[in-house]
């Protein structure tokens, strides 16, 4: 466990004396994939003998900056999805982003100077991002000298988008072929790129006996068991299915999780009380054991945890916006997921496969071989591999500059 404790959003630290080598994760509270995935890696790289910590770079960030950045892209999710959406896309070729990527990062420098005194106070031997913000402003901080320190990028999303792309970055894990070769063609030297899957917790990487899960959750054995899930953030379009679920009544049980969008949770407790409707779980892997089939958003967490557990995901099409349209398509590619056009065709959809076990075969055996359970392992290990192979090359470089001065 990390030797640390955190006040106002800064560590303090007393460092023991300690050969293994000290990692910092840092994520954005902007939805809970990047923390989950951090604390995947973080898991892993503690049973590899690391110390490490995992810090919510928000909360080093000028409180006006952060309720910008998190209110205002949320706002525009929620309020104006096609607008979202369209800055999505504009931002990801390369002329635009270009343009505004210096003020951007100016932008962030100067809202987020306690962050880098976070990092200097922990003295990390390498840092790992599991959200572009952080990963953006330790680039510029590695480019400029202001931290040594190796730094690792994690994409948490199957589509690399040019946000994820920082001169300075000394690694990054990716979810699939597919995107590695979407960085290389940027510009982003293949040999440092490492295909590891987006990392989630262990026990979502070995599939649980459906029974027992069952029996631990209290649900009925014999009926099928439809999961709905992504409104935490108050996006994902649960209200609009869970209507649609009123009109067209499944013979199956119901479970919707809301994660911390209380009032969706309230509103659907009111609409149904035959339906299981839960807040945070800490037995998601449970809940993925037990359900035949998914309604979900294409969260790279989620739809990752969802593959692994051979779960098939219908994906609401409706305010599907951004980095979720980018994931959407490649879960469909795999055979993993499909899309459905509206919340009556969500259920539709949901009602054929939960009725026909033939139909389900193909998808479940689809998202077992998109899967990537070990990712966490992966990433943890190729952090520690390329954290070493960084600072072996930078000592090469001191000494050579040494010689070179003193000849």
């Amino acid at each position: 466990m990390p030797d640390s404790s955190q006040s106002n959003g800064q560590f303090r630290y007393n460092r023991p004396v300690t050969s293994s080598p000290r990692v910092l994760l840092l994520y954005a509270k902007a939805g809970a994939g990047h923390r989950r995935a951090a604390e995947a890696i973080a898991t892993r790289l503690r049973q590899l003998g690391a110390t490490v910590a995992t810090h919510d770079a928000m909360r080093c960030t000028h409180p006006l900056f952060r309720a910008i950045y998190v209110g205002g892209g949320l706002g525009l999710i929620t309020r104006l999805p096609r607008l979202f959406d369209l800055a999505y896309r504009a931002t990801d070729r390369y002329a635009i982003e270009r343009v505004l990527r210096g003020p951007r990062h100016q932008a962030q420098r100067l809202s987020s100077a306690r962050l880098l005194n976070t990092i200097h106070a922990f003295r990390p031997d390498a840092i790992v991002c599991t959200h572009f913000l952080p990963a953006e402003l330790c680039a510029g901080w590695r480019r400029s000298g202001q931290l040594t320190s190796p730094l690792l990028t994690v994409v948490t999303d199957f589509e690399p988008h040019r946000l994820w792309q920082h001169r300075g970055t000394d690694g990054y894990c990716v979810a699939s072929e597919a995107a590695a070769d979407r960085l290389a063609l940027d510009g982003i030297d293949r040999s440092i790129i490492q295909v590891t899957g987006i990392p989630i917790q262990s026990e979502f990487a070995s599939r649980l006996d459906r029974a027992a899960a069952r029996d631990r959750l209290r649900i009925r054995p014999e009926r099928p068991l439809l999961l709905i899930m992504g409104g935490g953030l108050g996006v994902g379009g649960i209200d609009h299915v869970a209507r649609s679920l009123i009109r067209h009544p499944l013979d199956a049980q119901v479970t919707i999780i809301t994660g911390s969008n209380r009032a969706l949770r309230r509103q659907l407790k009111e609409m149904s009380a035959d339906w299981i409707v839960r807040g945070f779980v800490d037995n998601m892997s449970d809940w993925l054991a037990a359900a035949d089939v998914a309604i979900s958003k294409a969260g790279g967490l989620a739809a990752s945890e969802l593959m692994a557990a051979a779960v098939p995901m219908i994906i609401p099409a409706s305010g599907l916006t951004g980095h979720e349209s980018a994931n959407a398509r490649y879960l469909v590619s795999q055979g993993a997921a499909s899309m459905a056009e509206s919340a009556d065709d969500a259920i539709h959809q949901a009602a054929r496969l939960l009725n026909d076990s033939a139909a389900r075969a193909p998808m479940q055996a689809a998202a077992l071989r998109a899967a990537r359970p070990l990712a966490a392992e992966a990433s943890a290990e190729f952090v520690l591999r390329r954290a070493r192979c960084v600072k072996n090359e930078t000592k090469y470089a001191l000494r050579n500059t040494q010689y070179a001065i003193q000849g």
